[in-house]
């Protein structure tokens, strides 16, 4: 009325401003505090890349040296080359037949593993036929728990295993 305010109201807008003052100074502190967090993380990051940097050119310059030894080495001893090819040429044959030898085992395993698999599936599903009632051997007709059964043709070749 007038422009004059109640007092209740005035707090209850004073409240107000004072929350939304709170909150915008939370946010800043926050701002604040993320901002410095990343700039301590880049400059973490930048000082590690500059030490991977380093070490990587050093490295460089360390391997360009060891080549250039190995050149001179090649070059004015070429009997200690020859020699070199040849343990080369040992180490690689060696490292084929150790290959191949794992590689056996590995196999000769499997088909032992697979074999007793076999023996097991074929154990279960002899359990499992003498549970359900089914005749030793071949089924000749299923029709009575499959109405949909339908006799195979005769020249089916039957499988065998070795």
């Amino acid at each position: 009325m007038f422009g004059l305010t109640t007092t209740r109201r005035l707090h209850a807008e004073l409240a107000a401003a004072k929350a939304e003052t709170d909150r915008q100074r939370q946010r800043a502190e926050n701002a604040i505090r993320d901002k410095q967090t990343a700039e301590t993380n880049r400059a973490q990051v930048l000082r590690q890349i500059a030490e991977q940097d380093a070490a990587i050119r050093r490295l460089r310059d360390r391997n360009l040296e060891l080549g250039r030894r190995v050149s001179q080495l090649a070059e004015s001893d070429p009997d200690h080359c020859a020699a070199l090819e040849q343990n080369i040429a040992r180490v690689e044959a060696e490292l084929a037949e150790a290959r191949k030898q794992v590689t056996d085992g590995v196999v000769a395993e499997w088909r032992t593993r697979a074999a007793v698999a076999e023996k097991r599936v074929k154990h279960l599903e002899k359990q499992l036929d003498d549970a359900v009632g089914l005749p030793v051997g071949r089924v000749e007709d299923s029709r009575p728990w499959q109405p949909a059964y339908q006799k195979p043709a005769d020249d089916v070749i039957e499988e065998t295993t070795p």
